[in-house]
């Protein structure tokens, strides 16, 4: 049985491309291309995996933290990836520090995403 799985980001290319993805594996995705989206599908139930882009409006720079903390606080066992261009060691220190079970920087290939996402998904929260 797949997984629910919630991609959040503002790339229409990357969130088509890994919602196709992921669905050829069985898996739910829901998509949302920025925080407010991403909250309502939230509110309306857990997933196992998030895959968050850290930024999702050029002005803020923290909508993936803010949203990572969301998640840790209402669902524990989500497993989340933070998924990045803007990759800084404070940045990553405090994804890590609220959580994150991965931190990937973009460009990524897919299959390492995928290699990434399938390992948390096997592994118990």
């Amino acid at each position: 049985m797949g997984h629910r799985l919630l991609i959040v980001d503002d790339e229409e290319g990357i969130v088509v491309t890994m919602k196709e993805y992921f669905e050829t594996y069985g898996h739910q995705v829901d998509v949302a291309r920025g925080r407010e989206e991403a909250e309502s599908f939230l509110d309306a139930g857990s997933y196992s995996l998030m895959i968050a882009d850290l930024r999702l409006h050029p002005i803020r720079e923290a909508d993936g933290l803010d949203l990572l903390a969301l998640v840790r606080e209402r669902f524990p066992r989500t497993r989340v990836v933070i998924f990045t261009g803007y990759a800084t060691p404070e940045v990553v220190g405090e994804a890590r520090r609220l959580g994150a079970d991965a931190f990937l920087q973009k460009p990524q290939a897919l299959s390492d995403v995928a290699r990434v996402v399938f390992a948390l998904l096997a592994s118990p929260a």
